[in-house]
């Protein structure tokens, strides 16, 4: 269905007052790579998470994203590396990428290690004219713009864990690459921003076979709000997560804050397969227009590359 210049402009503007250039997933502390380079490897087998996010289910041209990751530690080795796929699509506006991680783990002390990461990205950047009706062909606002192009970027992490505790600080697009898209006056804006990540958990014991989980998670983009989350998982018998979270961010420019509530849901089928589903609802006036936000996870581990790195992971 096509959809109008409005629409368009209005859904790229609400993109950017939440400071969502890249998708963020409500079950990141499941694939904490997405984030941090600097925790490929720390599962201490190879290690893959794939994702598909629906956000703003029910509206036209919604966000939808993509993500397959890949990690390990390299036996006799202190250093992970790790591979990831993601596509995101937000109205006409898609993004393809490919980021490769390097991560070197250092131990600190008994049980802690500081890992240090860094990620090379690559993106394609399209934009289908297709879905966007314009009122005048001729319109010199849409002359002499590509469809498409390719934007190099990186990204750099340090990741300190332990068996039952992490730390995390990150930062995304580096380069602050441009886009591309447009002429050179306005080129400056069209470009990635430069997107800084502070993470944290615990898991506390509870009884035997009872464990709880809170975990935090502080975002913040150049032009974008503050973004804290909050979450709390119980786990049971180390197989069944059942939790819940709570999302704000300060709208930029713009009147109130951005609030929702998060459901999440992780069981382990078998040591070496698990599947999530999260569900976020919306406390703002968004909510009037979408039925929230769906994601499905799935994640594996395949112990035969077991490094000697090995321990419990909780994370």
């Amino acid at each position: 269905m096509k959809i109008t210049i409005t629409a368009i402009l209005m859904g790229l503007l609400s993109l950017g007052a939440i400071a969502q250039q890249d998708a963020g997933f409500s079950m990141y502390f499941f694939n904490p790579v997405y984030i941090n380079p600097g925790y490929a490897g720390s599962r201490e087998v190879f290690s893959g998470t794939a994702v598909h996010r629906s956000q703003w289910s029910g509206m036209t041209g919604s966000p939808t994203t993509q993500s397959v990751s890949v990690h390990s530690a390299i036996p006799e080795s202190n250093v992970g590396l790790g591979l990831q796929l993601y596509n995101d699509v937000a109205g006409p506006l898609k993004n393809t990428g490919l980021n490769l991680t390097y991560a070197y783990h250092l131990p600190v002390s008994e049980q802690g290690i500081l890992s240090f990461g860094i990620s090379g990205m690559l993106n394609n950047l399209r934009i289908d004219w297709d879905d966007i009706d314009i009122d005048d062909e001729n319109d010199p606002s849409f002359k002499g713009n590509a469809s498409s192009s390719w934007v190099g970027d990186a990204s750099a992490g340090l990741y300190f864990y332990k068996p039952r505790f992490y730390l995390g600080l990150s930062a995304n697009h580096l380069l602050q690459s441009k886009w591309g898209f447009t002429d050179a006056e306005k080129a400056d804006r069209a470009r990635f921003y430069r997107q800084y990540y502070l993470t944290s958990g615990i898991v506390l014991p509870m009884g035997e076979n009872f464990d709880f989980r809170p975990s935090v998670l502080l975002k913040f983009v150049e032009g974008g709000p503050f973004v804290s989350e909050l979450n709390a998982s119980f786990i049971f018998y180390r197989k069944l997560f059942i939790g819940a979270g709570f999302r704000t961010g300060k709208r930029v420019n713009m009147p109130g804050s951005d609030n929702m509530l998060i459901g999440v849901l992780e069981f382990a089928i078998s040591p070496s397969l698990r599947i999530g589903y999260s569900y976020d609802y919306y406390l703002d006036r968004t909510g009037d227009y979408n039925s929230g936000t769906h994601e499905f996870m799935l994640g594996w581990d395949i112990s035969r590359f077991k490094t000697k790195m090995s321990s419990p992971r909780f994370f």
